[in-house]
């Protein structure tokens, strides 16, 4: 009769945090780059919402100067955060530095963070600088202005549309299919003649960049 031998139980050797592979930052220009990706996003949200506001309730002309300002507004507003941000970083970089025995904050830093505190104190000095560039560039405010104008007539577009569906339209496989054509003649033709009755110019096209 053969019988199985017990495996022994190995015996675990403790988790040595040190031989972890040291972790790589993304360089100060990385991490700026990739920061400017969201502060674009977010900028161009702000300038599509006004300009949402002003198609459902403002009948005064309107002007890419005026949007022009708002995207100033709201990049400058963005580097106000950033600066804020560094100026937090710096005062815990100091007090961790004056006491390293500082508990942690309630972000979870302590004196161990301080290389990674000073990297994302970096990135975001930097990040505010980028933003004023911006924010007093003509080009960028205007091609930020023109894509979130396009942004703000489609999602009025859908919106229009989606009313519409619900109360008189059937929904079946040749209105799904035709939906784009439809979207770029409700956006073109019907958006544009608003526009145009309220003294509004420059109505976006169907087939601007998003």
């Amino acid at each position: 009769m053969w019988f199985r031998r017990r495996s022994r139980a190995r015996k675990l050797k403790p988790f040595d945090a040190s031989l972890l592979p040291p972790q790589e930052y993304l360089t100060v220009a990385e991490a700026t780059e990739e920061g400017l990706q969201l502060t674009e996003y977010a900028s161009r949200m702000a300038v599509k919402n006004r300009f949402i506001t002003k198609i459902l309730a403002d009948k005064r002309p309107w002007f890419i100067e005026h949007s022009r300002k708002d995207a100033h507004d709201a990049l400058e507003l963005l580097a106000r955060e950033s600066d804020t941000e560094a100026e937090n970083l710096a005062k815990l970089i100091q007090k961790f530095r004056l006491n390293p025995n500082s508990e942690r904050d309630a972000q979870g830093y302590s004196y161990d963070d301080i290389d990674n505190m000073e990297h994302r104190r970096e990135v975001a000095v930097e990040i505010a600088r980028r933003l004023r560039q911006q924010s007093v560039d003509d080009n960028y405010l205007t091609e930020l202005v023109n894509k979130a104008r396009s942004d703000a007539w489609r999602e009025v577009a859908a919106n229009i549309e989606r009313n519409l569906d619900i109360e008189f339209l059937p929904v079946d496989a040749d209105y799904k299919r035709n939906r784009d054509d439809r979207m770029s003649a409700l956006i073109n033709e019907d958006l544009a003649a608003l526009m145009a009755e309220t003294g509004s110019t420059d109505a976006p096209t169907a087939s601007e960049d998003n």
